[in-house]
């Protein structure tokens, strides 16, 4: 008769699969870090809003008095086979029995099964001299199989019923996460004109400023601020110069605030369109392409020179 797993093993496995089932089915508001140390920390996170939930409670309650049933019958039915073993037998299973679960899982890896046992469970059928025994399936083996079977069977009812396990949906929660954790961070660390820092000698700045120029100031100024409807942004002539002495401060207020001779050129940062960093970093790009790069003319399909030529702006 074979030796049963002990209870201390089986029914703490079964409290972890099963909460790691709930891990499963409950959706968490954190951002996945690449990496070992991302994988923990988001095990972490994940497994402390399993154990907050009430339901969970509940469930490992119930599955671990099903366990204590379980394990009340197992020892009643091993009590009964104990009874029809020969005293030899008995004896054998007593010494066993002292051998610690873990020392017999070892042991048994390299156990080899002695020829009556083999003779056993040796299957009538054969073909050519080769004959077949009628192993009993690994334990460790058998497990994952049951778990892969919940596993599956979890992860389909997910998948049909719910948004768990969608990734186009993962993906939506995912980005909205993040906007919200950006918009929090922008209104915790944005910053007023006062603040403002002309970052134009940042290559970083400068490319990330060009990006929110594209997405919001392209339309009116045109590719690279060559000027459309808009005025062309490269040139020395200003038709908004009497905001501020200093050319950054100067584009930062305009988008920030509008142009007062253009309502058209409307208020970026008082419509709360931009950020004040976003503003910042469009500003130290403009201020880039003036002050750095070649001013466009007519002759490079630049519009044609708009408001006051301001010489204390002209690039050095």
């Amino acid at each position: 008769m074979r030796q049963r797993t002990p209870a201390y093993i089986f029914i703490p496995l079964t409290m972890i699969a099963v909460i790691l089932a709930f891990t499963m089915v409950t959706p968490v508001d954190v951002v996945a870090e690449p990496g070992f140390n991302g994988m923990v920390n988001n095990l972490i996170t994940h497994l402390s809003h399993v154990i907050q939930q009430g339901i969970v409670w509940a469930v490992i309650a119930i599955a671990l008095v099903m366990l204590l049933i379980i394990n009340a019958l197992n020892r009643v039915v091993e009590a009964q086979k104990f009874k029809q073993l020969s005293e030899e037998e008995k004896q054998q299973y007593l010494e066993d029995s002292k051998i610690g679960f873990f020392n017999r899982l070892f042991s048994s890896a390299s156990k080899k099964q002695t020829a009556e046992e083999e003779e056993a469970i040796i299957i009538d059928h054969g073909f050519d001299g080769i004959k077949e025994l009628d192993n009993a399936l690994p334990q460790w083996w058998l497990s994952l199989f049951y778990f892969g079977v919940v596993f599956c069977i979890t992860y389909v009812l997910s998948y049909a019923f719910t948004d768990f396990a969608h990734p186009v949906s993962e993906f939506e929660a995912e980005m909205a996460y993040l906007d919200e954790r950006d918009m929090k961070w922008a209104e915790a660390n944005d910053i007023t004109i006062e603040g403002a820092v002309n970052k134009s000698n940042d290559p970083a700045i400068v490319e990330e400023g060009g990006k929110i120029f594209k997405q919001n100031c392209v339309q009116c100024h045109l590719e690279g601020g060559r000027g459309g409807i808009g005025p062309n942004l490269t040139d020395d002539y200003w038709i908004n110069h009497e905001q501020n002495d200093s050319l950054f401060l100067n584009i930062y207020d305009i988008v920030y605030n509008g142009a007062p001779h253009n309502p058209q050129m409307r208020p970026f940062g008082q419509r709360k369109e931009l950020s004040g960093l976003a503003i910042e970093k469009v500003a130290s790009y403009v201020y880039h392409i003036n002050q750095v790069e070649k001013s466009l003319t007519e002759a490079d399909g630049a519009a044609a020179p708009q408001g006051d030529l301001v010489e204390k702006w002209k690039q050095k």
